[in-house]
């Protein structure tokens, strides 16, 4: 026996014994554990101040809840992604083929290992809370955007290919570009003359389907004066990507203002305005 096998011999035989003796913090295990710690903490730092980056500025309650669920989400799902994350980093650099013999055959894999009860129960437990808690918190937002709010002014949505067109009942009022009043309840009436659109004032943070021979219910409360965006979600032909138009709040006395510049009386801007209330 040559000097080599001798020593892989001895090796194999002390390998044992040294996996035993071997501190935990210098294991397999505990190195995945240390870097799905470090790597939840990026995820939770990445969850905190992304947003500010990635989403455009709220105008609306319903905007800053859907930035807070983005944040739980992730938030909550940071140490799963981090421990797949860890497991394969840490099999990519601990037990990856070395040597510069590309010729020589890989080890064989070794004996398979059995299942612990309490790490698999601990698993399922996990993933079960997990999903629950996820489940509850989405229905509970979705219940919240599309409930038809008692107190809200109502504007009527039509999108057709490849506008959007706005009217607000009882006044005669109908425009391509939405005007809204600061500091209300807005209900959104959502159909389409043609096919399926997608009705998203994109700093409002609510959106919905506009479809055909159906009126869909979505509020969202303003907040904020200024400008937004209001976009198609939905692929609804050839020119979906230019059907976009501007929405503006405004104090409510520039909205009553405007509403009687586009032919408004003053009895129905004041029965509009108070509808409401």
């Amino acid at each position: 026996m040559s000097y080599e096998e001798k020593r892989d011999e001895i090796a194999e035989e002390v390998k044992p014994i040294v996996a035993h003796t071997m501190p935990f913090h210098k294991k397999a295990p505990a190195k995945v554990v240390y870097i799905t710690i470090v790597f939840t903490i990026i995820g939770v730092l990445l969850a905190l101040f992304l947003p500010t980056h990635m989403f455009p500025f709220s105008m609306s309650p319903e905007m800053h809840d859907a930035v807070l669920t983005f944040v739980v989400f992730t938030i909550a799902a940071a140490p799963v992604a981090a421990l797949v994350y860890a497991i394969a980093a840490y099999s990519l650099i601990a037990w990856r083929k070395k040597g510069a013999n590309n010729n020589e055959e890989p080890p064989e894999d070794g004996a398979p290992s059995h299942g612990s009860g309490l790490i698999t129960s601990l698993w399922i437990g996990t993933s079960v809370v997990l999903v629950l808690f996820l489940l509850v918190w989405g229905m509970a937002e979705l219940s919240a955007e599309t409930a038809q709010q008692s107190n809200a002014i109502q504007v009527n949505v039509t999108g057709q290919q490849w506008m959007w067109t706005f009217s607000y009942p009882g006044t005669g009022v109908t425009t391509h570009n939405l005007i809204l009043p600061e500091g209300r309840q807005i209900d959104f009436n959502v159909t389409s003359m043609d096919v399926t659109h997608g009705f998203w004032p994109v700093e409002m943070g609510v959106q919905i389907d506009a479809n055909p021979n159906v009126i869909d219910h979505i509020a969202a409360t303003t907040n904020r004066l200024g400008s937004f965006d209001v976009r198609c979600s939905q692929i609804c032909g050839l020119y979906h990507a230019y059907m976009q138009t501007k929405g503006t709040v405004v104090t409510n006395a520039q909205f009553a203002t405007w509403l009687a510049s586009q032919g408004a009386s003053s009895s129905s801007i004041q029965s509009y305005a108070l509808s409401g209330k």
